[in-house]
């Protein structure tokens, strides 16, 4: 709905325009040639930046008058005058050039030689083909009209635009016949065919004194953009008939897939997702070179174009980041999104703010299991660096820079500003919920006909050992801060019904995981020959394995019964999943070889399954019953994912440097059962021989000792301890991604999801 809302502002904007100028005496009028190449120019920004079905189309293009108005309303509103004529002029050859680089019946050896020569037919009535469809096969039978409007040009600009042709002519030329193998032909064929033409346009204006750059990366621009096109038209390009022409390069795609088809239908989608992302964070690396280059620009209207250029692209890659709809056509800015862009962006403080706040979006979709997730993470805080440090964001409008270091968290809601400071407990938020949830649970259990199996399978939800409900607090508050709308008109008996019914619902969520949880805890207590679990003896210990693991069994019957009672397929599937996760992070944990024990990414997957899956899932789960979109899902989905990580490497961090008392188990029992965690696997970074010790097994406890004194020496706890607050701030800023809600109780709800973030790093027990 806000994006319909932007779009019709978008277009009374141009419409109020139009009407401005039958008031004026300062009218515009198109030459019959210039007016064609508008009549290209225009249709194509419409259907790059508004969509092919926009309301703008319903603007009568047709009738001239209304069109010349247009036109000058436009270059009012984007502080632009004769410049526009050029860029129009400029894009409708570019576009010539491009259809011929396009067109896939050309021969080959043809379409090479004319490329290469096309920067010799710009002047020319008619081109030495005619080729393309609707109207760029117009645009090329009638380019009589583009000669003319060039010709009419000042000779400056016809110098530069010949210069930029040829060049990029060439430069296509070269790839219609060669593959695109490495990332420097990736970088030269993308700087020849967009990032040039910012180069030399730069050039010309500041000899022409239009602006003053100070910087040389004028081309970053233009080869990010390039390279977004490449990413995002992916599937049309590999669905077009003859196939169209692929520059994805072979240095990065053979890293994932044997072929460029396999990208298409996956056998493995996480691959391909990879794929994806290491694309995307290579043409994120222009991004901060162009924005250096945009705040060099003072004149208002060259300012104007390229910032609205530079966000739009910027937001194209977040979204396109670690989305699957890539591969199926779909991953663009909605024409609303875009609008909102245009006319959002004036300053380069809106710029430093979108951008900050498109990144922290992509953040939050960040894999710790993508083998590109360092680099991405590195490259997205640069940016975010140079939009902080620029002193031109305006905090109280911009995302969440959700650190949870114990200085600064806060979330962007509507509602007072004393309500956003005020001091949230999680747990009291949802207590009574969280009350009704244990009798529940404690209800479920001693229903069972064998007394023994009843005591067995209730022992953790007895009251005093039930811990402080964890997961299912996490699960009440995503509820409240999913905000659930309701179609207006709705009568209020209806709206309270379902409402009720939706959080009962969601409240069977919060049971099914706290009972699948317990399960996996007395499942590991026998794997592990644990003796104490929550200050208190393990089951095992006190009823002994059998037992033990046959109450787990029974809560995850019990769990499954209650998950197919809420008749949804999509949330019985991701829960399943999520089961299978447990045992697949246990067999990990169990069959590891001694290579995978001391490798980060395989500790981060297994933590993933062990840990992390569930909560992740969970909160997915929350949103789908609660009809969010699949973007909400994401987010939710993101934000349980992270804590999750987060939680898990500081339970690691606490097994070296907790009590037996606080922990409520025995600490270090994880380095004596032979399990390496993240400290460890730090220390072994700055201290290498420690592998030698990890080797041995620890079955002489003095090679315990030897490592903790190791561990002691290095900075392996404090990294951990980075690396979980890096994932909760991860997980706040999902929160904060969520769709704004002026109403208070939501806001209430993300500020305490957010205050969970803070509270799980900073626990000691």
């Amino acid at each position: 709905m806000d994006e319909m809302i932007m779009e019709g502002s978008l277009l009374r904007e141009i419409k109020k325009l139009i009407i401005t100028t039958t008031t004026t005496e300062k009218q515009i009028s198109l030459e019959p040639h210039l007016a064609f190449c508008y009549s290209i120019f225009m249709k194509d920004i419409q259907t790059i930046v508004l969509g092919k079905t926009s309301q703008i189309s319903s603007i009568p293009f047709g009738i001239e008058s209304q069109y010349s108005k247009m036109i000058f309303g436009i270059k009012q509103y984007l502080g632009l005058d004769e410049h526009l004529d050029v860029v129009c002029v400029l894009w409708c050859v570019l576009r010539a050039l491009d259809t011929v680089e396009d067109d896939t019946n050309i021969p080959s050896e043809l379409k090479v030689s004319i490329l290469e020569d096309f920067h010799r037919h710009i002047y020319d009535r008619d081109l030495p083909i005619s080729c393309g469809t609707k109207r760029h096969k117009v645009l090329m039978d009638e380019y009589h009209h583009v000669s003319s409007a060039l010709l009419e040009l000042q000779k400056g600009y016809q110098i530069s635009i010949e210069k930029i042709v040829k060049i990029m002519g060439v430069g296509m030329a070269k790839y219609i016949l060669n593959e695109v193998e490495t990332v420097d032909d990736y970088n030269e064929y993308c700087f020849k065919a967009v990032g040039i033409v910012f180069l030399e346009m730069s050039k010309h204006l500041h000899a022409s004194n239009l602006e003053d750059p100070t910087s040389d990366h004028s081309h970053s621009l233009g080869t990010m953009i390039q390279k977004l096109h490449i990413i995002e038209d992916f599937f049309d390009d590999m669905n077009e008939i003859p196939k169209g022409r692929i520059y994805w390069p072979r240095q990065i795609w053979s890293k994932y897939v044997d072929k460029l088809d396999d990208l298409i239908h996956p056998e493995e989608p996480e691959k391909a997702l990879w794929c994806l992302n290491d694309m995307v964070t290579d043409a994120l690396s222009h991004a901060a070179d162009s924005l250096e280059y945009l705040s060099t620009l003072p004149h208002f209207g060259t300012f104007n174009v390229y910032a609205i250029i530079q966000v739009i692209a910027v937001g194209t890659l977040s979204l396109c980041y670690n989305n699957i709809e890539v591969f199926r056509g779909g991953a663009r800015m909605s024409p609303g999104q875009c609008a909102k862009v245009v006319l959002g962006i004036k300053t380069m403080s809106g710029v430093y703010e979108a951008i900050y706040d498109f990144l922290s979006t992509l953040k939050t979709k960040i894999d710790s299991n993508d083998p590109n997730a360092t680099k991405t993470l590195r490259c997205v805080k640069e940016i975010q660096k140079i939009c902080g440090n620029s002193g031109l964001l305006n905090q109280s409008n911009s995302s969440l820079d959700a650190e949870v270091d114990g200085k600064r968290c806060q979330v962007r809601q509507g509602g007072n500003s004393s309500m956003e400071e005020q001091q949230v407990d999680p747990f009291s938020l949802v207590a009574d919920e969280l009350s009704l949830i244990g009798k529940r649970l404690r209800e479920m259990v001693v229903s069972v006909e064998a007394p023994k199996l009843a005591s067995a399978a209730g022992y953790f939800f007895e009251i005093g050992v039930e811990g402080k409900r964890f997961r299912p607090t996490i699960l009440l508050l995503m509820a409240s801060a999913l905000n659930v709308s309701v179609l207006p008109g709705s009568q209020p008996d209806t709206v309270t019904n379902f409402s009720n019914e939706l959080r009962t619902r969601q409240q069977r969520i919060a049971e099914i995981t706290e009972m699948i949880h317990v399960a996996s805890l007395l499942h590991d207590d026998v794997l592990d020959d644990a003796e104490t679990r929550r200050g208190v003896q393990s089951l095992n210990f006190s009823m002994g394995n059998k037992l033990s693991v046959l109450a787990g069994d029974f809560l995850l019957s019990r769990a499954c019964v209650t998950l197919s009672s809420l008749n949804n397929l999509e949330v019985i599937s991701l829960i399943s999943e999520v089961i299978e996760h447990l045992v697949t992070g246990e067999t990990m944990q169990m069959s590891s070889t001694l290579e995978q024990r001391c490798d980060m990414d395989h500790y981060m997957r297994k933590t993933y399954y062990k840990t992390a899956s569930l909560i992740a899932n969970s909160c997915r789960t929350i949103a789908i019953l609660a009809g969010q979109t699949s973007e909400a899902e994401i987010l939710a989905y993101n934000y349980g994912k992270h804590l999750g990580l987060a939680y898990q490497l500081i339970d690691d961090v606490l097994d070296f440097t907790g009590t037996s008392t606080s922990l409520g188990k025995g600490s270090l029992s994880d380095i004596r059962h032979g399990i390496i965690t993240a400290p460890i696997l730090f220390a072994i970074e700055e201290y290498p021989e420690l592998q030698k010790v990890i080797n041995r097994g620890f079955n002489d406890p003095r090679d315990v000792d030897l490592s903790l004194e190791y561990l002691g020496k290095s900075l392996g706890i404090q990294r951990a301890i980075e690396l979980a607050t890096e994932h909760a701030n991860l997980a706040a800023s999902a929160i904060n991604s969520l769709p704004q809600s002026g109403d208070d109780k939501v806001g209430i709800s993300r500020r305490a999801l957010v205050d969970l973030t803070h509270i799980i790093i900073t626990r000691t027990n």
